[in-house]
């Protein structure tokens, strides 16, 4: 909020003033807007390599095998959700950025077959999502 006050003083500041100052503020403004994809782009990157398998996950191929998320840096959160947006659980990561799913919701019981949503949040409060079938 207080960058959009800023940057709404600014603009107005160069409306009012001379030639000079008003290339002074488009500079700025410009090394602003230039610097705003950059952040974007290194949030895609802190959480590109994050993943969740198998994927998806089939009651006759891996029967004892846990759903793994991996590739998010340490402490993230994982929360999964049904496709109606019901929470199922929400899980920690270790410090390796990794944590396994034992297919239960918050009650500890098995959830149903079908499609299921993750959301990733990092330390940072950088989120991704994607989604996760269960096939039984």
């Amino acid at each position: 909020m207080m960058i959009r006050t800023w940057l709404a003083r600014v603009i107005n500041t160069a409306i009012r003033t001379n030639n000079s100052m008003k290339r002074r503020y488009l500079v700025i403004l410009f090394l602003l807007a230039a610097a705003l994809p950059l952040k974007a782009a290194m949030v895609v990157s802190a959480l590109s390599g994050a993943k969740a398998f198998p994927n998806p996950w089939r009651v006759d191929k891996h029967s004892n095998t846990s759903i793994k998320f991996a590739g998010m840096p340490g402490a993230s959160v994982v929360k999964i959700f049904t496709v109606s947006g019901h929470e199922v659980k929400q899980l920690s990561a270790d410090s390796q950025g990794q944590v396994p799913w034992d297919r239960t919701n918050t009650s500890g019981e098995l959830v149903a077959s079908g499609v299921y949503i993750y959301l990733i949040i990092d330390p940072q409060g950088n989120e991704t999502s994607g989604k996760l079938a269960i096939i039984r």
